[in-house]
């Protein structure tokens, strides 16, 4: 699934959650329907946090993607030597390893 249908299916269960909630408060808890108004208010909850958690998961593929592609692009570019580099970079240090010898 790509991403962009991840993202439109998000909008959509977002957009339901809400209607939910206004469902809720404009026919249940203006006539004084708890039962009711907690029941629908819970699945309206739950589809709205569905609808955060695939927009959540639409931008993380497409940051993945980037990212991606950014990494092939990297890869293609040839290594560049600096000067030096093929000297001894130091002395080698002791070990700090309390009775490790060499």
């Amino acid at each position: 699934m790509s991403y962009w249908l991840r993202e439109m299916l998000g909008w959509m269960l977002v957009g339901l959650g809400l209607i939910a909630f206004g469902f809720v408060y404009f026919n249940f808890l203006l006539q004084k329907r708890v039962v009711e108004a907690v029941i629908l208010g819970f699945i309206g909850f739950t589809v709205f946090r569905g609808g955060m958690h695939l927009l959540k998961v639409a931008m993380a593929a497409r940051a993945a993607r980037e990212v991606r592609k950014e990494v092939t692009a990297a890869k293609q570019l040839k290594a560049v030597r600096l000067p030096g580099a093929d000297r001894n970079p130091g002395r080698q240090r002791a070990s700090a390893v309390p009775g490790a010898k060499r």
